[in-house]
């Protein structure tokens, strides 16, 4: 018995061995087809862009020197690299759309794709979104395009669907190595970034480059379930994407609109911790730490205090969904938001109001630079290493002070970084002066300022300039 059962046992081994080699080959043949069926349909972004430098030589004899201009800001030619990918085409306008990431196209001058098959066009940008970091961009029906289009237009999956552990493919141009391929896994949901409320962002270990930015997450159907943004720069296996059903519904309001039409209610919210959930005794929820004086939520009776437990009966525990499910609402509709007050639950219908409020063009705000004798810019990589800007989750970097002006009366300095206005957190230059100019329209006297100064952090007050009558 024991001579017979040593041969069966290794045949059987035998076997073993070539059916786990044989799968191994299903699945890397699988792997392949799927890369070449979907590559096709990414392409290569280039854009050339003119950025304001800061000149450090102005009013010295050291930019002579340097062949710098004797000026205090001069603009510089700046190349940039991105991915993009085929979503749609459009035979009445004779168009083919990619979608991308907003970083990828803002502000460029001039923007050229190149597919696949190496055919290169120059494209446009039919709207873009700084806040998901989602841009629709389109190229015309030239050189025989359109058929290649329609051939490898990519197909757009469920991100609502995800869960952690899945697998995912990214392709894109790292580095400006066109069609590189990566591999990983989902390693996390609903990741919030500055800046990005109510976006919830996909984790995911797959190797994310500078270049991948705006291109495809798939997954192992051959959808696109996410739009590569970012990483964070030192850290490893940390890459992020915008879920595509957040991306098609931007693409969808661009088409559309032209633009993004987002809804608030004006509330701030907080998430409610065990401790906070513990002492109203709620489970689950976001809590309104301030009710917005005039706004919707006011208007319909929300009360500071108030946990909001879901949005059109659909159920919130992360102050993510909140925002999600009231901004993606045009404005002016009217949703049922269920709170918990004193231990009773109530429902509560708010008509909702534009989350973009009064706009604030350049020329505006030049206005307003001189008004009060505050230049505030944007927080860039180039203004961090130039001007070693602490590392702070929002604001705007005061670059300069009038002697004699209302800024420079409020204590404010050069240098300084500007984090909240009246306890609103500011995340740019414009949202920093469209809070200015509502105070103004509301008679206000002075706006509180919180303020980063090196590695302290002061309050400050800046008095409101009144219009002359």
């Amino acid at each position: 018995m024991r001579r017979l059962y040593y041969p069966i046992f290794f045949f059987l081994f035998l076997i073993g061995i070539s059916h786990a080699t044989s799968l191994m080959q299903q699945i890397e043949n699988e792997r392949i087809k799927l890369v070449e069926e979907t590559s096709p349909g990414v392409a290569t972004i280039f854009t050339i862009k003119e950025v304001k430098v800061v000149n450090p030589f102005a009013g010295s004899p050291f930019g002579d020197f340097f062949g710098v201009p004797n000026v205090p800001e001069f603009k510089e030619r700046q190349e940039g690299l991105g991915s993009g990918f085929i979503v749609k085409v459009d035979e009445k306008k004779k168009l083919v759309y990619l979608l991308t990431n907003n970083h990828v196209v803002e502000n460029a001058q001039n923007i050229k794709v190149q597919f696949k098959n190496d055919i290169v066009l120059d494209a446009k940008v039919i709207g873009t979104d700084k806040m998901s970091d989602v841009a629709v961009i389109a190229v015309p029906f030239k050189e025989g395009i359109q058929e290649y289009a329609k051939k490898h237009m990519l197909k757009l999956g469920d991100s609502d669907k995800l869960k952690p552990g899945m697998t995912v493919i990214a392709i894109g141009n790292p580095l400006g190595l066109t069609g590189t391929v990566t591999m990983g896994i989902i390693s996390a949901l609903d990741r919030e970034m500055p800046g990005h409320p109510g976006e919830g962002f996909i984790q995911t270990d797959a190797a994310i480059n500078p270049g991948n930015s705006g291109g495809p997450l798939i997954n192992l159907k051959g959808e696109v379930i996410g739009i590569n943004t970012a990483i964070i720069m030192g850290a490893q296996g940390l890459g992020f994407a915008v879920p595509i059903n957040q991306a098609k519904w931007v693409m969808e309001q661009i088409l559309k609109y032209g633009k993004v039409k987002r809804s608030k209610i004006g509330v701030i919210i907080q998430p409610l911790t065990p401790e906070l959930a513990k002492h109203f005794g709620v489970k689950k929820g976001v809590l309104v730490a301030q009710v917005m004086k005039g706004g919707p939520a006011e208007k319909a009776g929300i009360k500071s205090g108030d946990i909001i437990v879901a949005v059109n009966d659909k159920p919130v525990s992360k102050v993510s969904q909140l925002q999600k499910y009231i901004m993606r609402n045009p404005p002016g509709t009217k949703v049922k938001i269920t709170v918990v007050r004193d231990g009773k639950k109530k429902d509560i219908y708010v008509t909702t109001a534009s989350w973009e409020g009064e706009e604030v063009s350049p020329a505006s705000m030049q206005e307003m630079e001189a008004k009060y004798g505050l230049i505030v810019k944007d927080i860039t990589p180039d203004l961090v290493e130039r001007y070693r800007i602490p590392k702070v989750p929002y604001g705007v970097f005061v670059l300069g002070v009038k002697y004699g002006s209302v800024a420079e009366e409020a204590g404010i300095r050069s240098g300084d970084v500007i984090l909240t206005i009246n306890r609103k957190p500011v995340r740019s230059a414009k949202d920093f002066w469209k809070e200015i100019k509502k105070a103004e329209k509301k008679g206000e006297d002075s706006v509180l300022l919180f303020v980063q100064r090196g590695s302290s952090k002061i309050f400050t007050v800046m008095p409101i300039v009144k219009s002359e009558k």
